[in-house]
Parts: structure tokens; C-alpha cells; sequence
């Protein structure tokens, strides 16, 4: 039977409010689930993971090796750890989705054989995108290379020096990076860590092959018991490598409309998929906070600095009625942003008095956690990693075990 307008418009508006309360109820029911099982986010003792073989995400979902990561998952376990946080890769999707989507599920296999619970993060703001004009050279020659370029100002200069001085004269000096006109000097340290998708790619025009992406991880990963999270992205104003049209503020603006974007799209699509974003502020935290299931935040400091940090943050998940975790921390550098070429800190002695120090801290705030890092190999932090592909555990490593074995073992879900 034909409706007259006024109907139309009243069954409409109905029909409207309808799902606006379908959309509410869904969330406040995603965010009460998570924290009515806070208790399995406090148990987290979790690892940054990523196969020894691999220079970035990417290589790693390429090139994954199932002999070598079951050994590997093996140490994790073996330290105490019961979990791993998981860096997946659009460009590894899209160069080969079938062996993408195989990798994955074989890892997951794998975390649940070790008994490890897994968070996937499916994108990435930090790092350096490739150019294919790149001049392979070392460290040492890059520093000097961008202190002669005339486009840096004075003012970059400067920032240049007190960040990579030591490290391009000391420990870094024989690494070689790849160097192009427009790559941004940050190459010096980050090296092959390379941003998922980068700031080029993630504009309206390249949402539905993003969509896609994310598709194709949710149907291998969201039914998985030992998926706890999908991370949207990790520290999403990290940004280094901003094309030259983007201003910063502007590149802020189109990765927070990505990442909303990302949130939404999952909420609605996988409602029953927990959501998290790795926040490398306080700011992110709070800003970020309602499009998650799950806050999450990142923290390098040290001693009364990192206590004060982490207080904060639970104060912002407290208020947001959220669980809150430290997906990042431990990594034995103070702050990877302030200074990179601490000598002292990078040896195996270094990294031990670093975790005496830190661990206690962390395992007194009563939040669940991920160390950085886990396997020591291609990857540009072979410092703060933990377990050499021999076998070989470093000392902090043997502190850690010790430290995690006081206690029982938690197995989130269990």
C-alpha cells in the first residue's frame, strides 16, 4: 500500500533513529565486553614480534619461514611471554594476497601452538616509503650527505646532529640505508622500516583498496580464539615522511580521517572485533580513545617519568570506562626520539641495567604489556631486542625470564 509523504518522512526518521541506536548499542556493548574481562588485558606480558629474517613488516609476510618462526615463537614462550603483537602489511596483501593471507594463517598456528595470544596491527604512520632512486650508502656518509644539503634549514640541521650525531659516528656508522633527493633524513636510524600504507595512500581515492585489505585479514583472522585486537593503527602522528604538498597539519588531518575511517568501518562490518589503536601520546590517547575497544599506549621513559606517563594514561582509560594497555615499552634507549646513539645502553650490559630498572616499574602499574623487542636480526633495533637467532639469550633476557617465572604464567581466554 502507497504511503502518503508525511509517512514516508515519519517511517524514514523511524527508521533513522533506529539504527543510530543499533550503532550505540553496539558500542557501548563492545566497550562494557571489554571492560567486564579487564582482568585478561591486565594479565598481558607481550612481545613486539617479527620473524629474525626480516627487515620490515612487509619482508616478514613475504618471506615467512614456518620452520624458523616455530623455533622463534618457541624462545617467546620459553621467556615467559604470552603474547605477540604482530605488524601485518597492506603491500605484502597486494603484491600477493594468497601467499599473504597463507603466512598469516601459518602464524597464527603457530602463536597457538606456543600458546601466545596475538594483536595484529593492521596499519603503520611510522617509517620511511621507499623511492626507486635510492643511492645505497652508509650511515656515516648519509649524516654528512644531509648536513650538506642546502633544502634542510639550520634549524633541521641542528635537529639532525642532536639526534644522530653519536649514532652516525659510533654504533650506526657502517649500516647502510637507501637515500634518494626526497628522502627525509630520519632514514638514518629508521632504515628499512617502511609505513603502512604511507602518507601517499591514504587519501578517500584509496579507502576501498584499504577496505579490501582489511577484508581479507578479518576473514583469516577475526574467528581465530587467539586473536585478541586489531590494532587500526600504530602511533598514527608519527609522521616522517609527509609528501612535500602535505604540510604537517594537513597530513595530521588525513590520517586521523583514515584512521576514523579504519575504526568505523570495522565497528560496523566486524562488531564483535576489538579495537585498539597504538597511541604514541598522551594526546593520541585521549584523542583517539572512542574510536577503540581497547586504549593502548606507547612509553619509553624511564623511572618516575614512565610511572607519571602510565598513571596518566590509565586516568584517560578510566574516564573512557576502557582497559588500557602498554603495547609498547622496555626497549632500552631513552626514548627513541631523543636520543638514538646512547652507547652504554646498547650492549648487552646496557640493555640488562635498563630492564632491572624498567621491568619492575611496568610490572607494578598493574597493565597488561608488550616489550620491544623480541628477535635480534634484520630489523633496524637489533639493540633492544632480546634472543639471537642461535639461540642465544642476552642477559636481560635471562632477567626477564626470571622476573615473569615468579608468578604463574596468565593465558589470556584461558
Amino acid at each position: 500500500m502507497a504511503m502518503n509523504a508525511g509517512a514516508r518522512r515519519g517511517s524514514s526518521a523511524r527508521l533513522l533513529a533506529a539504527r543510530l541506536l543499533c550503532l550505540l548499542c553496539s558500542t557501548l556493548f563492545a566497550g562494557s565486553a571489554a571492560v567486564a574481562q579487564d582482568s585478561h588485558w591486565r594479565q598481558l606480558r607481550g612481545v613486539n614480534f617479527f620473524t629474525s629474517n626480516a627487515a620490515n613488516a612487509t619482508d616478514m609476510w613475504l618471506h615467512f619461514d614456518s620452520q624458523s618462526a616455530d623455533r622463534e615463537f618457541g624462545w617467546m614462550e620459553k621467556l615467559g611471554f604470552n603474547s605477540v603483537r604482530l605488524w601485518l602489511s597492506q603491500q605484502a596483501w597486494r603484491e600477493n594476497p594468497s601467499l599473504f593471507v597463507g603466512n598469516l594463517s601459518a602464524a597464527l598456528a603457530l602463536s597457538e601452538k606456543h600458546k601466545l595470544s596475538v594483536i595484529l596491527v593492521l596499519f603503520d604512520s611510522c617509517g620511511i616509503e621507499p623511492r626507486r632512486n635510492a643511492v645505497e650508502m652508509t650511515v656515516h656518509e648519509a649524516y654528512d650527505h644531509f648536513l650538506h644539503l642546502p633544502s634542510l634549514s639550520d634549524q633541521q640541521k641542528q635537529l639532525l646532529r642532536s639526534r644522530y650525531a653519536t649514532f652516525a659516528e659510533g654504533r650506526g656508522r657502517e649500516i647502510l640505508v637507501p637515500v634518494a633527493d626526497d628522502t627525509p633524513f630520519d632514514v638514518i636510524f629508521w632504515q628499512s622500516w617502511t609505513p603502512n600504507p604511507g602518507a601517499r595512500k591514504i587519501g578517500r581515492e584509496n579507502w576501498s583498496e584499504m577496505d579490501a585489505y582489511t577484508d581479507a585479514v578479518m576473514k583469516t583472522a577475526a574467528g581465530h580464539p587467539g586473536v585478541l585486537a586489531f590494532d587500526v593503527m600504530n602511533e598514527p602522528s608519527t609522521l616522517m615522511d609527509l609528501p612535500s604538498a602535505l604540510t604537517y597539519k594537513e597530513g595530521e588531518s588525513e590520517v586521523e580521517a583514515f584512521v576514523v575511517h579504519v575504526a568505523t568501518y570495522l565497528q560496523e562490518k566486524y562488531p564483535g572485533a576489538v579495537r585498539t589503536i597504538g597511541a604514541g601520546s598522551l594526546e593520541d590517547l585521549k584523542m583517539f580513545a572512542r574510536y577503540e575497544t581497547v586504549l593502548s599506549i606507547h612509553s619509553y621513559l624511564l623511572g618516575d617519568e614512565l610511572s607519571k606517563n602510565l598513571k596518566a594514561a590509565a586516568d584517560i582509560a578510566h574516564q573512557a570506562n576502557k582497559p588500557l594497555i602498554l603495547s609498547e615499552g622496555l626497549a632500552n634507549t631513552d626514548n627513541w626520539l631523543k636520543d638514538y646513539g646512547e652507547e652504554n645502553l646498547s650492549t648487552d650490559e646496557g640493555q640488562l641495567r635498563h630492564y632491572q630498572r624498567t621491568l619492575p616499574v611496568i610490572l607494578n602499574s598493574g597493565i597488561g604489556w608488550y616489550a620491544w623487542g623480541g628477535m635480534v636480526g634484520r630489523m633496524f633495533t637489533p639493540f633492544a631486542d632480546l634472543v639471537y637467532p642461535s639461540g642465544y639469550l642476552r642477559p636481560a633476557a635471562l632477567y626477564l625470564q626470571k622476573e615473569l617465572a615468579r608468578t604463574p604464567n596468565p593465558r589470556p581466554r584461558d
